[in-house]
């Protein structure tokens, strides 16, 4: 503080003036933008809903639908991450966008629910969210499946087994299965699938290729700081004693 003169009070800098201490002396410590890991937005799970057909989307009651996930298609993926019927009858790698469209092509009614995870799988919640909403009763009306008259639809109560045909019973779960199985054949020919396959596949190959190429730049590097410490090493001369 400084000193008192007419009842104010001049204030001193102690501190070093000028350009001495930055503003932040944590300055240095701090990432560079381009360095930053940027972790997305994960969405809501309640947002994003497609009704199809889209002329019912404020009268369609799909509450009492059954929901369908892509692991229960997804022949890469084991029983206990959910693949409801056997792997030779899925398909792999499917997603809640195909689904969407085999439905479409069967002309039955759903609603694409996008952002809804899958609780048994931790990695298709990240990397292949989404579920889909199926109108059972409008298959059946399709004459695509064989309801029983129990009317349940849930495959929970069906074992996770590679059943044939021959050991499916009419009941609801089967009539599910059954749907399952035709989707997976539906899935599996779909224009739209088959490009996003295509693109993947040359985006992996490009990762590849770039990484080879990368590897291979740094060995050549290597092996010239290697090659160069060793030739100025062997032109050195050793320093003694001239003789008189």
């Amino acid at each position: 503080m400084g000193k008192k003169s007419g009842g104010k009070v001049r204030v001193k800098q102690l501190g070093p003036k000028g350009g001495g201490m930055p503003l932040n002396p944590l300055a240095d410590l701090a990432i560079p933008p381009e360095e930053q890991i940027m972790i997305p937005v994960k969405p809501r799970s309640d947002a994003g809903y497609m009704v199809w057909p889209m002329n019912e989307m404020m009268t369609m009651d799909y509450d009492r639908f059954p929901a369908i996930y892509p692991n229960y298609l997804d022949s890469n993926k084991t029983i206990k991450m959910g693949r409801r019927i056997s792997a030779k009858d899925g398909v792999p790698e499917p997603t809640c966008m195909d689904i969407h469209e085999a439905l479409a092509s069967m002309n039955i009614r759903h609603v694409v629910q996008p952002y809804k995870g899958y609780s048994r799988d931790a990695e298709s919640r990240w990397d292949n969210l989404g579920r889909v909403l199926v109108d059972l009763q409008g298959a059946k009306d399709k004459g695509l499946l064989q309801i029983g008259v129990d009317g349940i639809y849930d495959l929970d109560n069906v074992p996770d087994l590679d059943m044939s045909d021959e050991n499916e019973s009419g009941n609801g779960g089967a009539g599910k299965k059954k749907l399952l199985k035709e989707l997976a054949q539906v899935i599996k020919v779909l224009p739209g699938r088959q490009q996003r396959l295509d693109q993947k596949k040359r985006r992996l190959e490009e990762e590849k290729a770039k990484a080879a190429k990368a590897e291979k730049e740094a060995a050549a590097k290597t092996k010239t700081a290697t090659s160069s410490g060793a030739g100025s090493g062997g032109n050195r001369k050793k320093k003694g004693k001239k003789k008189k």
